[in-house]
């Protein structure tokens, strides 16, 4: 009975144990037709931020939804790779994408502590989840894990596995991939990572947050130290490397949000980059858009317009102080903003005792200190009108230096302390450290006047006329400490000189700084490749982060006298040379309302008489140019601006001859490139290529000029206003064929060579002689004009080398004045002048190549007709071989046709000659 009983659980236990053999086998074959394909792994191809480089390699922005850099599996050094196996799976290379062993640890440690505290999951199931499954815990998930580990160790090795792993993995920071997460979180490559630093990293997978240097510095160290343990307990290092890694102290980058560089430009291109590749792609797409941009020329494009509309500001007046701190609470408010400089120059961080400390913090007793620093030296001196220097080993006094006076600098905050009327000096706080304002930093700062009436300030002599103690302004700040005997007056150096304490008087060091403020005027500027169209720097504004407008392709202004030089070189197109001598004078015009008569004047209100075509653009004079715009026509000029692609409507009234047009800045720079590349249209290019992640080529429309789109501005040099120009096949002349001129044009070359000579000829005259002096130091071989419309709005000057055409614009986005004398040579021509020098440098310096056909010959620059080398006057002039001078007088012939004006129109611009002596 009992071996019955027996043979009868036998029977029922071997059937349940089938039953359950069955059961398992039954799942796992649910489970194994349930799987995600292994093709994701294959074709590995993770979201990858966009860049956007310079044509040298520098980085203007990283575009992405997660920041990865995918990198071989043959460039990760052993050092981190051993630091992830250690802290995750030191066995991965000995089981089969199982770890029976660490599944069986884990559970035991787990239950000890009565908590998850181990997972035994290995570097090849973590794979499994993190690219093929979910993250949702459940035995479901944990079954998947297992089988598609098996499944990938049989399909992958283990070199493949690890690439798939330690590029995937999120690592904290925002970083994905140990590439990514090195570079952020300590500013190194690969190749450059420390033992205690891959420890850092491995140890972050776990749980990024948890473990997070930013968030909980003790928790990091403590994590760091366990991997450093591990790797020491499996023999990935010795005792000796692990000992010199548990000492190192770990440098990381603090985390801040990375500004565009070139922000207008980069901006723009990433605009256009997003229309055409979409959203998705180009967050995750890994595209790299290589830009023309030319990186150092871009800096210093940017620092010349800082400098630019600082000086215009300046001449505006002071605004005034930002508020005023009292006496008891100056304390309080220079140890903010000594901890303020401390921590944004600090751009780095180290971990001690659990805590983060930046590279720059300001010390326990350093209030103390300095206070103690103030009273001793106040005491020595005996005297309030020579207050304390700077205290000796002040870490900060080398950190606030550098804005260079009025320069594109970093503006920072001081606290006025004091102000000395008879030596002129004003005696500031910058985040606690001791500071003089001398005559030549605060002198411009006279009551604030913007207005187009004249109003002559003097320099500011008295500095209590303008700040009191305890007004809180912003100054720029030069590196080196001064002392007051030498940037103060002539009395104040025999002050000193009188006083008893002199000697320890002379020996106080201050930082020495310039009064500021942030102007409201803005600027722009672009340059590009006259033979390329390639645009090498662009600024759309004074400051990206304030204002993301971009004025070099958004904003269509009024040219004003800078819209003169096309109309001149279509004029050469009709007959005029540079010898034509046209009359200054007075003339009356009938409106097309059949009004009063209209009589166009200059802007002084006088008139010079018979003048030559050459004098006449020199000095930008008004009637000479409407003379010739009326002999040219609006039809004429219309054809010729669409001819060289400048994209511009130009009312029926004779007003568009002194720029009464909208344009932008970057499609009149680029009509400018016509005359030094000899009469080639040439569109604006911005980006030089786009690759995808594969390092093929992705198409990418460049766009052209002016932007269009979301972008706004005018359609672009190679747009629609170039159609025109593009209606006759490339292989066939344009225009009449009875010009010399005109019968020659074939596809890019829209202009005359011999003309675009002329030009760049004429063009120099303007710089040598006429409105652009303000540029001829820098170089021999040098054309440009300026440009000034109705009440100072705008002011421009537009200019070229023989390989580098360049723009600058200032003005108010409001359209208001500049103020009175604001014009291009003033407000504009500086701007230029600063980014030409590094233009100049870095592209060189030679004269305009002069083409077959031109002649030379010695004329009398005020009566255009040929006079000896030896004449007084005389001047070598370039012309048309078969047009030089006859000898005969050349007029302009008076064609005053029937195109219609409006009466008056002439009033609303004026030119640059009343300002440019």
């Amino acid at each position: 009975m009992i071996r019955r009983a027996l043979l009868k659980a036998a029977a029922l236990g071997l059937g349940a144990g089938l039953a359950a053999v069955f059961a398992a086998g039954a799942a796992l074959l649910y489970f194994s037709l349930s799987l995600p394909r292994l093709a994701t792994l294959d074709d590995y191809r993770p979201p990858i931020p966009s860049v956007i480089l310079s044509r040298d390699g520098a980085v203007l922005a990283r575009i992405g939804r997660e920041e990865r850099e995918v990198v071989p599996f043959g460039e990760v050094p052993k050092t981190a790779v051993d630091a992830f196996l250690s802290a995750e799976d030191d066995a991965f290379f000995r089981h089969d994408g199982v770890d029976y062993l660490g599944i069986a640890r884990a559970m035991v440690a787990n239950i000890r502590a009565g908590r998850v505290v181990q997972g035994g999951s290995t570097i090849t199931q973590q794979v499994a989840k993190s690219m093929l499954l979910d993250n949702k815990r459940s035995i479901a998930r944990k079954i998947k894990d297992f089988l598609l580990a098996k499944r990938i160790e049989e399909r992958f090795s283990k070199e493949d596995i690890l690439y798939l792993y330690l590029n995937q993995v999120y690592l904290g920071g925002g970083y994905y991939g140990v590439k990514a997460a090195v570079r952020g979180y300590f500013g190194k490559e690969l190749d450059e990572l420390t033992v205690a630093e891959a420890a850092m990293v491995a140890g972050l997978l776990v749980a990024p947050g948890r473990y997070s240097p930013y968030r909980n510095p003790q928790a990091a160290v403590a994590r760091q130290r366990y991997v450093l343990r591990r790797m020491l307990e499996v023999g990935k290092i010795s005792e000796e490397a692990h000992a010199e890694a548990v000492a190192e102290e770990v440098r990381f980058r603090k985390k801040a949000q990375e500004p565009f560089r070139a922000g207008h430009f980069t901006d723009w291109i990433r605009q256009r980059a997003l229309r055409a590749l979409g959203e998705e792609e180009l967050l995750t797409g890994g595209y790299v858009v290589r830009t023309t941009l030319d990186w150092g020329l871009q800096r210093a494009a940017e620092a010349a317009v800082a400098r630019g509309v600082r000086a215009i500001d300046r001449r505006q007046g002071f605004k005034g102080a930002l508020s005023n701190v009292p006496g008891d609470e100056w304390e309080d408010f220079l140890t903010k903003e000594r901890e303020a400089a401390y921590e944004e120059a600090s751009a780095h961080f180290t971990i001690v005792d659990g805590k983060a400390v930046d590279e720059f913090e300001m010390g326990g007793t350093e209030a103390e200190d300095l206070r103690a620093h103030r009273e001793r030296e106040a005491a020595r001196i005996g005297s309030r009108r020579f207050p304390p220097g700077i205290m000796g080993g002040d870490p900060l006094a080398g950190l606030v230096g550098g804005g260079g006076g009025g320069g594109g600098g970093r503006l920072r905050k001081a606290l006025v302390t004091g102000t000395d009327d008879g030596g002129r000096i004003i005696h500031v706080s910058v985040a606690g450290v001791p500071g003089i304002i001398p005559f030549d930093g605060f002198k411009w700062a006279h009551e604030r006047h913007v207005s187009e009436e004249r109003r002559t300030f003097p320099d500011v002599t008295r500095p209590s006329s303008i700040v009191k103690r305890g007004d809180v302004v912003l100054v720029s700040v030069r590196r080196r400490p001064v002392g007051l005997a030498a940037h103060g007056t002539a009395g104040l150096k025999r002050a000193i000189g009188r006083h008893r304490r002199r000697a320890v008087i002379r020996r106080q060091r201050y930082l020495l700084c310039a009064l500021e403020q942030e102007p409201e005027a803005e600027g722009a500027l672009v340059a590009l490749s006259p033979f390329t169209g390639d645009i090498l720097a662009m600024v759309g504004g004074a400051d990206f982060e304030r204002s993301q407008f971009n004025r070099a392709v958004q904003s269509k202004r009024q040219p004003g006298s800078a819209f003169k030089p096309i109309l001149y070189a279509a004029a050469l197109e009709r007959g005029y040379g540079p010898d034509t001598v046209i009359i200054d004078s007075p003339e009356s015009l009938e409106g097309a309302d059949q009004g009063p008569n209209w009589k166009p004047r200059n802007y002084d209100g006088r008139f010079k008489g018979p003048m030559t075509f050459r004098s006449a653009l020199e000095v930008s004079r008004n009637i000479p140019t409407i003379k010739i715009a009326q002999d040219v026509g609006l039809a004429g000029i219309t054809e010729f601006t669409r001819r060289i692609g400048l994209p511009v409507d130009m009312a029926p009234d004779l007003s568009f001859a002194l720029g009464s047009l909208g344009v932008t800045l970057l499609d009149l720079t680029a009509a400018y490139g016509v005359f030094p590349n000899g009469g080639r249209r040439v569109a604006p290019r911005a980006v030089a290529s786009v690759s995808d992640r594969d390092g093929d080529e992705a198409p990418l429309d460049d766009g052209g000029g002016g932007g269009g789109g979301e972008t706004g501005g005018a359609a672009g040099a190679g747009g629609a206003a170039g159609a025109a120009a593009e209606d006759a096949p490339p292989d066939q002349a344009r225009g009449d064929g009875d010009n010399q001129f005109l019968a020659g044009l074939r596809g890019d070359q829209v202009y005359d060579r011999r003309l675009a000579y002329l030009m760049t000829n004429l063009l120099k005259g303007v710089v040598h002689h006429g409105t652009g002096r303000g540029v001829r130091s820098l170089s021999p071989f040098l054309g440009g004009k300026t440009g000034t419309t109705n009440g100072n709005a705008d002011a421009w000057f537009m200019g070229f080398s023989s390989n580098l055409v360049a723009g600058a614009w200032t003005g108010f986005d409001h359209n208001g004045t500049l103020g009175r004398g604001e014009t291009g040579s003033k407000s504009a021509l500086p701007v230029w002048r600063d980014f030409m020098r590094e233009g100049l440098k870095r592209l060189g310096k030679r004269d305009f190549a002069q083409p077959l056909g031109i002649i030379n010959v010695t004329i009398d620059k005020e009566s255009g007709k040929p006079a000896g080398a030896d004449q007084e006057g005389a001047f070598l002039e370039s012309f048309v071989e078969g047009l030089e001078p006859s000898g005969e007088d050349r007029r302009a012939r008076p064609p005053w046709n029937d195109l219609e004006v409006t009466d008056g129109a002439i009033d609303i611009l004026e030119d640059d000659e009343y300002y440019s002596r």
